[in-house]
């Protein structure tokens, strides 16, 4: 069961994302898609999906699995029947609706030919929905919320009322539940806490089909990808093995291109000198008319180009003369003072420190952090800070975006300056005309993220507060970012289950544990 592509063109709006590309996944493949933000990545899973349109060819004949990165949910459902609502939705539903319409359609049903081939269609997808349904229904999903360790205090909780961190265990429970041959996951990890990503690591090395896989954690390609698919100006380039393997296979290959462009060039200037030499004197015309045109006719040699996410971020802010910016004593957090998240917090941060705390999802992390960040308040305790102490929330759901606004708007009403407003999204990597007129709803999640994190830097805190700060960012990006935060002279509390950034950033460690705060050494 392989998945072909041939000759995929994809243009959104104005941008041509990409143009005659094509290549091929072998049935157990283990694929990780990688590449800048807003190169198309998500936009390559929907398009196998069939939900963008394209032209060229993708062959999949295969039942498909697919988690966005965007978790999608019915927020009036509870915890299981939003389950049991995925499992017994047919992948195959969009096209009998799409065939049920045209065969409605005077045009389609008074064409005899066309008529025939959409009812045949229509009896196969038929029938492999019913097949589809009988064995979703056989899948043991109590075997599956034991195996995720889901507490069963969720099981009946609207989704709305669920933690983002939650949500994501939801979408987890259905990619394990999945009757399918392929799955396509697009950022799986953003939100998922480390046993879980445990987890989900193992169940793909031991996932019998295809996976392609649209993320930035490091650690997981190199754990279960085989193969690598980097997408860069537009051309989607194959590479055999896991990260580590792809990023000696890059540097090999822009070397080789370096000194294939190196070579040519000098080929040129010869060449060039020869024809100058023979001058355009009558007797030496042809030949150097002859030469010219060989030279004019010979294959371009392209000079290396390296795709990777290109800004310079800092971050300024107001000292804190304060031995600490921030004291804890007794805190409780939560929704109930009866059954608190959180309790007993007794904590000082001192000024200067990059402080992060892990835990399960759905433990209390984000919950704890809004009510320092003044967004809920405390169920008792007191929290208390020092005279100087700006802060700056940037939250995970990016909700403080206005998606109507382009970038250079969202910005400009901030800083009330046009070229401070360009200064500033040139410092996140968009510099251009076109990128900063681009609408905040036509954004990727990573480039809405890195604009999420400009809004709060803007007012110059001096103690940030980052729940999940590297989510959706590109590999590039994140290393960028975080040498920013080692170099930030201010203090960090951060939530983060990004591993490389947790070993390069933090200073001190924390984990929520039976509803305390326990310091940890090491990961």
């Amino acid at each position: 069961m392989d998945i072909i592509v041939k000759d995929l063109s994809i243009s959104i709006g104005k941008q041509d994302l990409f143009h005659n590309e094509s290549f091929g996944v072998s049935n157990g493949a283990k694929v990780g898609i990688i590449g800048r933000n807003g190169v198309g990545k998500s936009t390559l899973l929907k398009a196998i999906l069939g939900k963008v349109d394209y032209t060229g060819e993708i062959t999949c004949n295969a039942r498909i699995g697919y988690f966005a990165q965007h978790i999608d949910v019915d927020g009036n459902r509870t915890f299981l029947e939003e389950l049991e609502k995925g499992l017994n939705e047919s992948q195959y539903a969009k096209r009998i609706a799409e065939i049920e319409a045209m065969m409605g359609d005077p045009a389609v049903y008074n064409d005899t030919k066309k008529l025939t081939q959409l009812t045949e269609e229509y009896g196969e997808l038929q029938a492999k929905a019913a097949q589809e349904s009988q064995s979703a229904n056989a899948t043991n999903v109590k075997d599956v919320l034991q195996r995720l360790q889901v507490s069963p205090e969720i099981f009946n909780k609207r989704v709305a009322d669920l933690s983002t961190g939650q949500k994501a265990i939801l979408s987890l429970a259905k990619i394990f539940c999945a009757n399918c041959d392929v799955l396509l996951l697009d950022e799986p990890t953003n939100h998922l806490d480390f046993n879980r990503l445990n987890m989900l690591e193992d169940f793909i090395k031991s996932f019998k089909g295809i996976v392609l896989i649209v993320t930035h954690d490091r650690y997981l390609l190199n754990r279960v990808a085989d193969t690598i698919l980097k997408i860069e100006y537009g051309h989607i380039i194959k590479y055999n093995g896991n990260y580590d393997t792809y990023i000696r296979a890059r540097l090999e290959r822009l070397y080789a291109q370096a000194k294939a462009y190196e070579n040519e060039q000098a080929y040129r200037k010869v060449q060039i000198d020869k024809i100058n030499k023979i001058g355009t004197a009558p007797k030496n015309a042809k030949q150097s008319h002859y030469r010219r045109k060989m030279l004019d006719e010979r294959e371009e040699v392209e000079a290396p180009r390296m795709d990777k996410s290109d800004f310079d971020m800092r971050f300024e802010c107001k000292e804190v003369l304060a031995p600490y910016v921030m004291e804890c004593k007794e805190l409780a957090v939560g929704y109930s003072a009866e059954n608190p998240l959180i309790r007993k917090v007794n904590l000082t941060i001192g000024t200067g420190q990059r402080f992060v705390i892990i835990g399960e999802n759905g433990c209390g992390k984000t919950t704890l952090l809004k009510t320092i960040a003044g967004k809920m308040p405390p169920l008792e305790g007191e929290i208390d800070f020092a005279g100087q102490v700006i802060l700056g929330y940037a939250d995970q759901d990016l909700k403080g975006l206005n998606h109507e606004n382009t970038m250079y708007e969202e910005i400009y009403e901030m800083v009330k300056d046009k070229g401070i407003a360009r200064m500033n999204l040139g410092m996140i990597g968009f510099s251009e005309t076109d990128e900063v007129e681009k609408k905040i709803s036509s954004l990727s999640m990573g480039e809405k993220s890195r604009l999420n994190l400009l809004k709060v830097l803007l007012k110059r805190p001096n103690f940030l507060l980052l729940d999940e700060p590297t989510n959706h960012l590109d590999i590039d990006a994140r290393e960028i970012i975080e040498n920013a935060f080692m170099h930030y002279d201010g203090t960090i509390l951060a939530i983060s289950h990004d591993r490389y950034f947790i070993q390069k950033v933090s200073t001190r460690m924390v984990k929520v544990e039976n509803k305390r705060l326990v310091d940890l050494k090491k990961l």
